[in-house]
């Protein structure tokens, strides 16, 4: 049987975790793909920089190379790097088949960093060249928003400065108001990094969704503690975001005895 073409479809920017591949992503994501086949085309590309693998990456991936990341930490030419980035994002975009608009970024751990700053540099007008995000969805993500715009990344921050080296609330024009979906493991080391990304977005056009697992989506090999009822959570908190229906915010996810709720707090 001759599965339909999905090149109508609208499209979604995927960018995998750092010391990863798009490859990896893809597969990571096989579960949520398959809830969301029927609605989106998923468009994954490869970060500029090779890296050794990350984190929980070997040795699953073990024979998955090359890994790369979205950055060079401590790099001499950071605007030579951004605009390494911005070219292969716009390649990975022009070279799709698929005819459906792009409407949203979904990322991965330092790809959900990626693409919160994607979301900055269009709020702000620095995002020249790249399609007109409508939502987010950030899967593991890490902080701060990782901006493409020379001009936000040489803003002074203002604030105390945490444990982890960066200021502990946002400012407020820092706020990012395009809807975004927010999916957090209550077993993920990480877990406080995507609290604290979280902290960036307005909590009117954005949820925040905790499910006892760890810096892996539900499904992942290895994983026994999720549920498909998790994957369907996910879809369906995607399509409000989609639809602009994220106004009731908050968080949903697992409770403090680690049950999985549909109660949202705001």
């Amino acid at each position: 049987m001759v599965e339909p073409s999905n090149s109508h479809l609208p499209r979604l920017l995927c960018l995998h975790g750092g010391g990863t591949s798009a490859m990896i992503f893809k597969i990571q994501t096989r579960r949520l793909q398959w809830s969301l086949r029927q609605h989106f085309r998923f468009v994954f590309v490869d970060a500029p920089f090779e890296s050794a693998a990350g984190p929980g990456v070997l040795p699953v991936f073990e024979n998955c190379g090359p890994y790369h990341r979205w950055f060079i930490l401590g790099s001499s030419t950071p605007e030579r790097d951004q605009q390494r980035v911005r070219q292969v994002l716009r390649k990975a975009i022009a070279d799709d088949p698929g005819d459906g608009e792009f409407v949203g970024v979904m990322g991965f751990s330092q790809g959900g960093r990626m693409a919160a700053g994607l979301l900055a540099d269009q709020e702000e007008g620095e995002a020249t060249g790249l399609p007109y995000w409508q939502f987010a969805v950030l899967l593991c993500a890490s902080y701060p928003p990782l901006s493409m715009s020379n001009e936000r990344a040489r803003k002074e921050p203002k604030g105390v400065v945490d444990e982890h080296g960066e200021i502990s609330e946002p400012e407020e024009r820092e706020i990012i108001s395009i809807p975004s979906v927010h999916v957090r493991g209550t077993l993920d080391p990480h877990r406080e990094k995507g609290r604290r990304l979280a902290k960036y977005f307005n909590r009117e056009t954005s949820v925040s969704m905790e499910f006892v697992m760890g810096h892996h989506l539900p499904g992942a090999a290895g994983d026994s503690t999720s549920s498909k009822g998790d994957t369907d959570a996910i879809r369906d908190a995607i399509l409000r975001a989609f639809a602009g229906d994220l106004k009731a915010g908050g968080d949903k996810g697992a409770g403090a005895n680690g049950t999985r709720s549909a109660q949202i707090t705001v």
